[in-house]
């Protein structure tokens, strides 16, 4: 079993459930590509998302900061 280090995630997406389901989806779309590609992955592919994550070569948006930040720009734009 890989050592993750929880603090380095956590520092990432302060909520573990939500980054539990980014690495998730991130090892999700890694076998997917590796299927479609006929490609061997080196090592776990759950090791390999969460390395990812860690690294930042993860996409990830909080969906509720996102809507707050779009309703604060339209609020700007209302203001001028």
């Amino acid at each position: 079993m890989t050592y993750i280090p929880r603090q380095k995630v956590i520092a990432l997406i302060p909520n573990k459930f939500e980054a539990i389901k980014i690495a998730a989806l991130e090892a999700r779309r890694l076998n997917e590509r590796a299927r479609m590609y006929n490609v061997s992955l080196p090592g776990k592919i759950t090791t390999l998302a969460v390395d990812r994550l860690i690294e930042g070569k993860v996409e990830y948006y909080d969906t509720k900061e996102r809507a707050r930040q779009v309703r604060l720009e339209r609020e700007q734009e209302g203001e001028e």
